[in-house]
């Protein structure tokens, strides 16, 4: 009778040795490897081929060896705060394991984790921790400026989407005091946290908002309107001036063109006047940027 592996293996495609032996005999299991139909991803884990090279196949191979929880880009990619977890599986397991030599793919941190929950049935660490896991990583030896990038993108856009806040991401970077790149954290924090919800704001505090001879320029401004509260992203409230920084991509989208334009006629009626800048022309011509600034908060004071 021939053996359904796919059945025997179940639905991840990934199973503890030990859990295959209970339904075939050791002799089984070492034809079905020999002949490729079965492979040892980690010790004491089985899986099919195609199962153990995709990254979920890798994850639950991981966490079954180790006992730990997965972290750092892989927790936020099943967190749903990254789109894709990288080349590594990265899982946490307690200081005192013993780590022997591991596969190049994957990334054993060994350190204490308090707080863990489940997704997908995979145990994983916090949102919050898996961030700053994240962000160690892509500021040390092992690190690379796209690393960096990506950590910075899931920060931002984890608060953005109230997936963590900042709060809670600050409580678990004090818990972490030695962390590779961590005044770097604690910076992008603060400015997300004022109100900074994109690298093209962020990029607009330094390039753009710091206008020599005008008053300083407020960020996040609340204005009161018709269609309820907004924020602008940067304001000179003494003229009723506001800066609007369109991003790349988002401000692109049809739908979000119009919720522009209606969000700019009701700051009007409560006299404010809003210049908008792209992403597109803010990196091509800052100085032209600046220059059409001032000359608007000038034009406005007459």
């Amino acid at each position: 009778m021939t053996t359904d592996l796919h059945v025997l293996l179940g639905p991840t495609g990934v199973r503890p040795t030990a859990q295959v032996l209970c339904a075939a005999d050791p002799g089984s299991i070492s034809r079905w490897v020999g002949a490729g139909r079965l492979v040892r991803p980690l010790p004491g884990v089985l899986a099919l081929p195609g199962a153990a090279d995709t990254w979920r196949g890798r994850a639950a191979a991981a966490v079954l060896w180790s006992g730990g929880q997965l972290t750092g880009r892989t927790a936020l990619t099943l967190w749903d705060l990254l789109g894709h977890p990288g080349a590594r599986t990265h899982v946490a397991v307690g200081r005192r394991r013993h780590v022997p030599p591991v596969p190049p793919w994957l990334r054993v941190h060994r350190t204490t984790v308090p707080e863990w929950s489940v997704v997908d049935g995979l145990p994983l660490v916090t949102a919050r921790r898996a961030l700053v896991d994240a962000w160690g990583e892509a500021h040390g030896r092992s690190g690379s400026p796209e690393a960096v990038r990506v950590a910075r993108e899931a920060v931002i856009g984890g608060v953005r989407r109230r997936e963590v806040s900042v709060a809670g991401v600050r409580r678990e970077l004090a818990r972490h005091p030695v962390l590779p790149g961590r005044r770097a954290l604690a910076d992008l924090l603060e400015l997300v946290g004022s109100g900074s919800h994109s690298e093209f704001e962020i990029w607009g505090l330094t390039h753009l908002f710091d206008l020599p001879g005008l008053p300083t320029v407020s960020r996040q401004h609340p204005v009161a309107t018709s269609i309820g509260t907004i924020h602008l992203d940067g304001a000179l409230e003494e003229v009723k001036l506001g800066f609007e920084l369109d991003g790349a991509a988002y401000h692109r989208a049809p739908d979000q063109r119009e919720r522009d334009l209606r969000r700019d006629a009701a700051a009007l009626a409560e006299g404010w006047a809003v210049l908008r800048i792209s992403h597109r022309r803010a990196h091509a011509q800052p100085d032209t940027c600046r220059a059409e600034m001032a000359s608007a908060f000038h034009a406005r004071r007459r």
